[in-house]
């Protein structure tokens, strides 16, 4: 029996499937591509034949890059649909095996993976520490768990800099109008569905499925790392990034990345 959140999050993205890179620039861009690719070259390293599963894989941007370094990738998602098109993305790449997650068990077994990852996706689950702890689970002692592209606590405290870099950034209306004329949001019924409950019923609803995206309701990384210390784990890594915003062009960027961040990644030893 699937769970009603996780089918909540089904639907959702299986109407979204066939445009989620370009209702996502912060994500699909050169900048951020580019630093997705040196961090999990910096994990992968030599090896060969590491099994990698990708938690919440969505249309491949972590699970198509570690393909590129001839790992052996399982994707898993709630979204059949995401999953289909990454499968083809990947031109069928025979060390490509896809999973469905019907409920918040992750469907593995203990100490199976060498690299478990997830991109963006905690802030999609209620119980997120529960994932984690999955995570944990089924990586192989000493393998690695990759979380990136979580906001930090920054996000939602923001300093002088960091406000003046989220105005100088903000989407227009006009050009939200543009994003939804492009991916063609605007002409589905979904959207005008998801306005009404938003303007009506309730005003949190988010069309994605987006739980933890509140000041007082956001994924805790303070939470995490007790939960890795719990689990007698070792934080390799822990780096906090400013998002990149390709709307305002790469100078604007250069100019605060430096000076404030707002997201993080972190990769854990087990």
């Amino acid at each position: 029996m699937i769970n009603n959140n996780i089918k909540q999050n089904s639907n959702a993205h299986d109407k979204v499937f066939k445009v989620y890179n370009l209702k996502h620039p912060e994500i699909y861009n050169s900048v951020e591509q580019s630093r997705i690719k040196k961090i999990i070259l910096s994990v992968v390293k030599k090896n060969k034949n590491l099994r990698v599963l990708d938690v919440g894989a969505g249309t491949g941007n972590l699970a198509l890059k570690f393909l590129d370094l001839n790992c052996k990738v399982t994707a898993s998602d709630v979204s059949k649909k995401s999953l289909g098109l990454l499968k083809e993305l990947s031109n069928n790449n025979p060390n490509l095996k896809l999973a469905i997650i019907k409920n918040k068990k992750l469907p593995f077994d203990e100490n199976q993976f060498d690299i478990v990852c997830t991109y963006s996706v905690l802030h999609h689950i209620p119980d997120y520490l529960f994932t984690v702890q999955e995570m944990i689970r089924v990586c192989k002692p000493n393998g690695f768990i990759y979380i990136d592209h979580e906001c930090n606590e920054n996000k939602w405290n923001p300093n002088k800099t960091l406000s003046e870099y989220n105005a100088l950034t903000k989407q227009t209306n006009l050009e939200h109008l543009k994003k939804l004329l492009k991916t063609r949001e605007i002409f589905s019924q979904d959207f005008w569905k998801s306005l009404l409950i938003m303007m009506f019923i309730y005003n949190r609803h988010k069309r994605e499925g987006d739980v933890h995206v509140w000041k007082e309701d956001h994924v805790e990384w303070g939470k995490i790392k007790d939960l890795i210390k719990k689990n007698h784990c070792k934080i390799i890594n822990e780096i906090n990034y400013l998002m990149y915003k390709p709307l305002r062009g790469l100078k604007l960027y250069k100019k605060y990345k430096n000076k404030c961040n707002d997201t993080k990644y972190m990769i854990i030893r087990k």
